[in-house]
Order: structure tokens, then C-alpha cells, then sequence
């Protein structure tokens, strides 16, 4: 029983930092999709209410201050401009991380209840999505590597 917990936690701690490595280790340890897509989602969670609430408090104390005007920093300003609360929280999962998408949702002084909202859904969403592809790829290729030979 506690070996299970240990994965869970594992699945959940993983996907908070980067979203892919929820599904692929859940696949790893053999659990059930469907738990596998709630693990990560719940995971990318995590880094949001973490990250919405002592985010301003961990970036002071753990990062020194960069430069303001980068290319990583104009694309980020370009999405927002764009796209906004929605668009952010559609590509977090899958081009920036838990993390950075949450810092951008706050850098731009979104209300909180919003991003928990727009995160929720699209880290269910994806969550899903994602962890069916990382299940059915893996199948795909073990049936493609333990071929019977004629």
C-alpha cells in the first residue's frame, strides 16, 4: 500500500514541474490511465495554487532580478496580448510548465479565481489527452517491439 502512495506522490510531484512526466511515469508504474490523468492534473494544480499564492514571496527569496526586456519576455507579452488567461492556461501544459504559465497568468495581474478556473479546465483537459497519448503510444510501440516473428 505505501508503495503505492510513494508513485502517486511521484506521478502528482512530477507533473507540477513539468506536465509530460506525470503520464510517463504513470505508464512506468503501471497505473491505471484514468488515475494517471487525475495524478497529473492535479499535479499541474498544485504548481498553480503554489505558485498564485507564494509566488512573489519564493521569486524574491530564491531568484535574482533579470532583464526585463529578453526574447522569452516578448513572447510571453505577445501571448498574453493575444490570447490572455485563456490562451495561457491552453499552452501551459503543453508549452510552458505548471510553473511558468502560472508566473505569466500572475505576472499580468489576473484575478486568482480566473486562473484557477481557466487551470482546472485545461489541465483536465490535457490531462486526459496527454496521458492517453502517452498509454496508446507505449502500447503501440510494445506490440511493435514484441512482434511475433513468422
Amino acid at each position: 500500500m505505501s508503495e503505492n502512495i510513494v508513485e502517486y506522490i511521484s506521478v502528482l510531484l512530477s507533473s507540477s514541474f513539468k506536465f509530460l512526466f506525470g503520464p510517463l511515469q504513470g505508464k512506468a508504474y503501471g497505473l491505471p490511465w484514468l488515475l494517471t490523468a487525475a495524478l497529473t492534473a492535479a499535479g499541474m494544480m498544485l504548481s498553480v495554487v503554489v505558485f498564485t499564492y507564494f509566488g512573489q514571496y519564493l521569486k524574491q527569496r530564491f531568484f535574482k532580478t533579470k532583464k526585463v526586456f529578453t526574447p522569452a519576455n516578448r513572447r510571453k507579452v505577445t501571448l498574453w496580448r493575444r490570447y490572455g488567461i485563456i490562451g495561457v492556461a491552453m499552452f501551459t501544459p503543453l508549452l510552458l510548465t505548471p510553473i511558468g504559465g502560472t508566473l505569466v497568468a500572475n505576472a499580468f495581474g489576473e484575478k486568482k479565481e480566473k486562473i484557477f478556473f481557466w487551470m482546472s479546465i485545461f489541465a483536465s483537459i490535457w490531462g486526459i489527452l496527454v496521458t492517453l497519448m502517452v498509454y496508446e503510444a507505449g502500447d503501440l510501440l510494445q506490440a511493435l517491439i514484441h512482434k511475433p516473428q513468422p
